[in-house]
């Protein structure tokens, strides 16, 4: 059993942690695009796209989730107001991410839960070729397919915020004279590879576990995605933010080892075992 004090002491948010990951995320970003204007070589920018992927998968995925559980900010408005920074601008609003996410919360592997269909659309049902499930498909681009086809599911508020933010995006560009670099340096690694990354962690988040919820421990990994490989403890303790979720993970007092993973590789092995059945998630 853990101590309600720690509990307490772990969920205690700190604004200005969440200032610094926001404007990190953002340095890197364009520290990326800058770096591959610099070098002019077509390697340099294939691998600046990946790392701004990275980094709007950590803006767009790893904080907005945040958010939704009101860890950002004291204030919960401003979790949700901020939206703008860690949202939009990655085709996401914080509505539609929190009524999908917290009913996952709720409904881990049950019929509300929308990993199931999304489970069933990846192939993950029925007999497949993991490589080509988990590690090529999301280089030829086809998570964006799927993601994209998902946005026609929007309330009407969160379209029109949508809209009204791509549109401005896309007019203040073209009358900038830097549509170009904007489609280059943004929409491309949006949709190629910040989609890959969110489709890779959707997999080896839940998918052919024993206990339900994988754990990545790989610090690089961590430190791109804001702590999100700590995911069972994440479930456990949805109210720890995302630098106290190590602290939370140590204290767990039951881990499924079966379950733990050091890096990539370690993941790879796991998805590729045999169903141990245990899992409300692993064999849909």
């Amino acid at each position: 059993m853990i101590d309600a004090a720690v509990i307490k002491t772990l969920t205690v948010r700190d604004g200005r942690k969440a200032v610094f990951a926001i404007l990190r995320d953002w340095v890197g970003i364009f520290a990326a695009i800058a770096i591959a204007q610099w070098a002019g070589n077509p390697l340099v920018t294939i691998a600046a796209l990946w790392v701004i992927g990275a980094f709007q998968y950590a803006l767009g995925d790893a904080l907005l989730h945040e958010g939704a559980h009101g860890n950002l900010f004291a204030e919960r408005k401003l979790n949700e107001r901020l939206d703008v920074v860690y949202g939009l601008p990655f085709l996401r609003t914080m509505e539609a991410f929190k009524t999908e996410h917290l009913r996952h919360h709720g409904q881990l592997g049950k019929s509300g839960d929308y990993l199931v269909e999304d489970y069933r659309r990846f192939g993950l049902d029925r007999p497949h070729n993991i490589a080509w499930v988990w590690l090529l498909r999301p280089l030829i681009g086809w998570p964006a397919w799927h993601y994209l086809r998902q946005l026609r599911g929007l309330s009407p508020k969160s379209a029109r915020r949508l809209a009204t933010a791509w549109g401005v995006a896309f007019a203040v560009a073209w009358a900038t004279g830097l549509l170009g670099p904007f489609l280059l340096y943004w929409v491309v690694p949006l949709l190629w590879c910040r989609y890959a990354f969110f489709y890779w962690s959707e997999i080896a988040d839940h998918y052919n576990t024993v206990a339900g919820v994988r754990t990545r421990l790989h610090p690089v990994l961590n430190w791109f995605q804001h702590n999100k490989g700590y995911h069972a403890a994440h479930h456990r303790f949805p109210a720890v933010p995302w630098f106290n979720l190590p602290v939370a993970h140590i204290q767990l007092d039951q881990i499924e080892t079966a379950d733990l993973s050091s890096g990539p590789l370690e993941t790879w092995r796991q998805l590729r075992r045999a169903h141990g059945g245990a899992s409300p998630v692993d064999a849909i």
